[in-house]
């Protein structure tokens, strides 16, 4: 991939330096993302992810399994979708899976939270842990609750642990770019799709809902555009007619596990093999309407 002419800001020896986005059609050409010089050597990580006790247990399991004594901490972001309040996106889905659905989803998610508290916290049993917290304690790793990460304050506390490195797993947040300039070998998010294609909101229902063949999860460079950085690990799976959504997000989650620590693995060996994430090539999706879960089902 060849990468667009760097911004007036010289790089950090030993660090990443951001092209600025620009669009197609103009004088400059390219996304904003990270040209990075070989580290060869591990780098000071840190992680943002959804406080979310179905699948992302088991993926930051697998994750600090091989990272936790480079991790300087988690950052446990809230369920909201895009930039509705957690209250506004229950009631959204709410009306969109309908009560019952919804409301076993969220009784599973309180009934792992007390088997947490009793299991993992009690009675100090690791083996399997249910919720992201009590993965982070399990490998002593510190975890924070921040509300803004792009905090001056929360900002602040990565520079004093060092931070070189962020990874985002189902992060709900969007990272501005003090965030990002600061973070010398940039942000990676993984988005459970085939980017380009499905980004936004949800992108393992729109899958299976209109019909593909093949899913996927991306890890990708944040820029200042939603799901638009370009790709450093993309993995798919085979959907089958009988698959159901649950079954969908299982498949996704499993795949995201491989394909961040994949990305951490190559970013650390320095310069990792980009491929591109075209704009042109696109779809995005928003939070599915009642008429679009009634179609799918």
């Amino acid at each position: 991939m060849t990468s667009p002419s760097p911004s007036s800001t010289p790089p950090t020896s030993g660090s990443a330096f951001v092209l600025e986005p620009t669009l197609p059609g103009s004088k400059k050409s390219g996304y904003e993302f990270l040209v990075l010089e070989p580290p060869g050597r591990t780098l000071k990580k840190y992680v943002f992810i959804q406080d979310e006790t179905g699948y992302l247990p088991k993926v930051l399991d697998k994750y600090l399994r091989e990272f936790a004594d480079s991790t300087a901490g988690i950052n446990i972001q809230g369920n909201n979708q895009g930039k509705r309040t957690m209250r506004e996106t229950a009631i959204e889905l709410m009306k969109v899976y309908g009560l019952v659905y919804f409301g076993f989803k969220a009784t599973q998610m309180v009934f792992n939270k007390v088997r947490a508290k009793i299991v993992n916290d009690l009675l100090g049993l690791t083996r399997k842990c249910y919720t992201v917290a009590a993965v982070a304690k399990k490998y002593n790793v510190p975890v924070h609750r921040t509300e803004d990460v792009n905090s001056e304050s929360f900002r602040k506390m990565l520079r004093d642990l060092g931070v070189e490195f962020i990874v985002s797993i189902s992060g709900t947040q969007l990272y501005k770019k003090d965030l990002r300039m600061q973070t010398p070998f940039g942000i990676v998010n993984c988005h459970g799709a085939l980017l380009p294609k499905y980004r936004g909101l949800m992108p393992s229902f729109w899958t299976l809902a209109n019909g593909e063949q093949f899913g996927g999860s991306s890890v990708h460079f944040v820029d200042r555009k939603l799901d638009n950085g370009p790709i450093v690990v993309q993995k798919r799976y085979r959907l089958w007619p009988h698959d159901t959504l649950e079954d969908v997000m299982a498949r996704s989650k499993d795949l995201a596990a491989e394909a961040i620590i994949e990305c951490v693995r190559l970013v650390e060996a320095g310069n990792p093999p980009l491929m591109p994430n075209p704009e042109a090539e696109q779809s995005h999706f928003a939070m599915p309407t009642k008429e679009d879960v009634r179609r799918f089902r």
